[in-house]
């Protein structure tokens, strides 16, 4: 029996690679401390939807993080909101975004991620953005966050509508080094 696909590997293989970074970073690590997210949800809009043709496009979004675990262990899970722009297509991303997120101990951690060409064939996203906490929880640390973004009509890249929507699995790493 086939289990999983290539998108499921490259997410184990991401989060693998996240959590070796996590577990062998330097003992000073500490003072900022970090934590490991190894269960999330992300689901991204954008305005215009995504099409062939590269335009301005903004990017909101929610994302969701459980299975916690790090330096300061009252961290548990956090819930996101992502806003951004950029010059995007159902080929390419090229912009940045801001994450905040809320921890379920009420503290915050602000973080930017500004990625470079990232392929996203059809509207399909399979990446690692990285990223560095500016303000609250955690600041200062660098942030990886793998994950597979999906649409589920990629058939809408060829429409005047576009690729409105895509979501999926992710995990979400901060490192102090």
């Amino acid at each position: 029996m086939k289990r999983g696909g290539p998108i499921f590997t490259a997410l184990t293989i991401f989060g693998a690679a996240a959590f070796g970074i996590l577990m062998f970073a330097p003992r000073a690590s500490a003072a900022l401390g970090t934590i490991n997210c190894l269960v999330g949800t992300n689901v991204v809009q954008f305005d215009p939807g995504l099409t062939f043709t590269v335009q301005d496009t903004t990017i909101t979004g929610e994302g969701q993080y459980t299975g916690c675990i790090g330096t300061d262990p009252a961290i548990t899970s956090g819930r996101s909101r992502v806003t951004g722009a950029g010059k995007l297509n159902c080929l390419t991303s090229d912009g940045s975004t801001v994450e905040e997120i809320r921890w379920n101990t009420g503290e915050k951690s602000t973080i930017s991620y500004t990625f470079g060409v990232i392929a996203q064939p059809a509207g399909e996203a399979v990446v690692v953005v990285t990223g560095t906490v500016t303000a609250g929880k955690f600041k200062g640390s660098t942030v990886a966050s793998p994950g597979a973004l999906l649409t589920l009509d990629p058939l809408a890249c060829a429409t005047p509508a576009g690729v409105r929507e895509i979501g999926g699995p992710v995990t979400l790493s901060l490192i102090s080094l």
